[in-house]
């Protein structure tokens, strides 16, 4: 049919990632490290797809090479550590010269800028944000979607503890010394809690503070910002049981430091090669989150950015996320908005090492259509199997959420069934009893927060929001990573 198909076999099997609100500009640099940066660590990806729609965005591997390239580079790292530990601490450099943006930047009226600077702040913000989305990309090989230096870990663990002991034991090890930007903030929030009874006008002063510093902590890809209401409301709920609020977030924090002091107890029982991979892997755990934090206030600048750019050449901010950063000076000069707004509707990128082509329109839809025919079948099934992100057993209904958009859905209580999490989803995190995503590994977001929260979480289903409906009464067993559907809604 088209030339770029012909030497693909009807055999091959494709993997796919979906990414609900994320946008072309973003996915772009991720793009970019899996199409070249692998190379200098004597690996490649030879055929990949990214696609774009509408606000969504889905990359797209041929499963063998995906999970063969992954066990090479795992091979690579036990011969020598220094690889990944090399890449994490560019992602630790990259992401606190993001955070250090804060600051500087919090009180930029970007609307009162000349064209020049407008494009000075953007340039700026993205010369780190792109090396940070491209050296992030290169752990993922190990953990998003192949599971080998975890799987390495709880093998070591299970030979020196037993089997039994693994969960316990993995989890202890793996907790993060990174306090993430919304465990800041509840720490903060702790520390106003107990500074004040009543709402005040000191303690509303306070509170201003508190969202200035914290607003863009669950923006995501593409927000919105938390709103001053929200904290005010989120307050004045919590002065009605303030004993009690006080109480629940002394103990979280008090859990965290027994963890950490546990941490420290079972480090000791390792040799030094073991200690190496350990400290690899829970310094990837730390590192990304970390790095989704950073993403976080690179997109709420972005987007004020890119609000003002287009504003002047005449763009909605739905267009401007389609145009990627390299791109944005030249609609000064001259602005597409017909090719904008087909790469908009659909735009697909298909890498055939060496060659990579860009298409949009009908041929875009036909060559997703080919490679969505050879994804694995969705087989309907009353039981699910993933990976524990944290154990737990809980009984609920699903609810199935497939961009943050729909958030208004989500009732309090239900079990949020989604493809994979990012900031924006945290709201819905804290409300749920348990998280179950087709996507990720035990880095990835929902992995990370539900540690943090304490959720039952299975990560990694695959087909979960294919297979589940709403109102699905089902049994989320965190301890041994299985879904299992009690009662169709």
């Amino acid at each position: 049919m088209f030339d770029i198909l012909k030497n693909v076999s009807k055999k091959e099997e494709w993997m796919e990632w979906v990414w609900p609100g994320f946008h072309w500009y973003q996915g772009i640099h991720a793009f970019l490290a899996w199409q070249n940066d692998f190379e200098k660590f004597g690996l490649s990806i030879s055929k990949m797809v990214l696609t774009y729609s509408k606000g969504t965005e889905a990359y797209y591997f041929i499963k063998r090479e995906y999970e063969g390239e992954g066990k090479k580079f795992f091979e690579k790292i036990k011969t020598n550590p220094k690889i990944l530990s090399g890449v994490l601490k560019k992602v630790d450099n990259l992401a606190n010269k993001i955070f250090a943006l804060e600051e500087k930047w919090k009180s930029i009226n970007f609307s009162g800028l000349s064209d020049a600077r407008l494009l000075k702040y953007h340039q700026a913000l993205f010369k780190l944000d792109e090396p940070l989305w491209r050296n992030g990309q290169i752990p993922n090989l190990l953990e998003l979607g192949n599971s080998y230096l975890s799987d390495y870990i709880k093998f070591v663990l299970a030979k020196k503890f037993g089997s039994e002991k693994v969960l316990g034991v993995f989890s202890a090890l793996t907790a993060s010394n990174y306090l993430s930007v919304g465990e800041q903030q509840d720490l903060d929030f702790l520390r106003l809690l107990k500074k004040f009874t009543t709402l005040n006008q000191e303690f509303k002063d306070e509170i201003k503070t508190h969202y200035e510093k914290y607003r863009w902590m669950t923006y995501g890809w593409a927000g919105p910002e938390i709103t001053h209401e929200s904290f005010l409301n989120n307050f004045k709920e919590a002065l009605k049981n303030r004993d009690f609020e006080i109480s629940k977030l002394d103990r979280k924090f008090l859990d965290r430091k027994s963890i950490l002091v546990e941490q420290k107890v079972l480090t000791g029982k390792f040799d030094q090669t073991e200690s190496v991979f350990i400290d690899l892997l829970r310094g990837f755990l730390e590192l990304k989150a970390k790095r989704v934090d950073a993403h976080s206030l690179t997109f709420f600048f972005a987007d004020k950015i890119m609000i003002e750019v287009g504003k002047r050449v005449g763009l909605s901010i739905d267009q401007m996320r389609v145009v990627v950063p390299k791109d944005v000076p030249k609609l000064f000069d001259k602005v597409d908005v017909r090719q904008i707004d087909e790469e908009y509707k659909r735009v697909l990128l298909w890498f055939e090492k060496p060659n990579l082509q860009k298409f949009t329109g009908e041929l875009a839809e036909a060559k997703l259509k080919y490679v969505l025919e050879r994804l694995p079948k969705v087989v309907e099934t009353s039981e699910l199997k993933g990976s524990i992100a944290y154990p737990g057993k809980v009984k609920g209904n699903a609810r199935i959420i497939l961009d943050i958009k729909d958030a208004s859905k989500f009732k309090s209580g239900e079990i949020l069934v989604t493809r994979m999490t990012d900031p924006s989803f945290v709201p819905l995190m804290k409300n749920s009893s348990a998280i179950i995503t087709d996507i990720g590994g035990i880095t990835c977001h929902a992995a990370i927060v539900s540690r943090e929260m304490k959720k039952p979480c299975v990560i990694g289903t695959k087909t979960a929001t294919k297979v589940l409906k709403d109102g699905d009464l089902v049994e989320v067993d965190a301890d041994h990573g299985t879904v299992t559907v009690i009662k169709k809604g």
